[in-house]
């Protein structure tokens, strides 16, 4: 997986004062692990569920939005960006080694 992500919004939402119809994502970070914790759970039969005010922190850290902003998000959007972050948890064969 690449070190950020493009994704195209259903719905455009206003940030910082300007209208966005993309939101791009970096990777996180360990520090962002750290601080935020996982976006997700995973239960004994292996169904993971987001967790939508951690993946809320995620959004915003990662997009570089305000929460505000990220309170706009249509419902699909933010499911769909949910799962962006997801894949940069469990998609780590992908990986690429951050440059320091």
């Amino acid at each position: 997986m690449s070190k950020e992500s493009m994704i195209n919004l259903a719905v455009p939402i206003t940030a910082s004062g300007e209208s966005v119809t993309q939101i791009k994502l970096r990777r996180p970070m360990g520090k962002d692990v750290r601080e935020l914790g996982y976006p997700y759970k995973m239960g004994a039969d292996q169904a993971v569920t987001l967790q939508a005010g951690i993946v809320a922190a995620y959004i915003s850290r990662l997009a570089e939005i305000p929460t505000s902003s990220v309170d706009l998000l249509d419902p699909v959007d933010f499911n769909t960006l949910g799962f962006e972050i997801l894949g940069f948890f469990l998609n780590s064969d992908a990986a690429t080694t951050p440059s320091s």
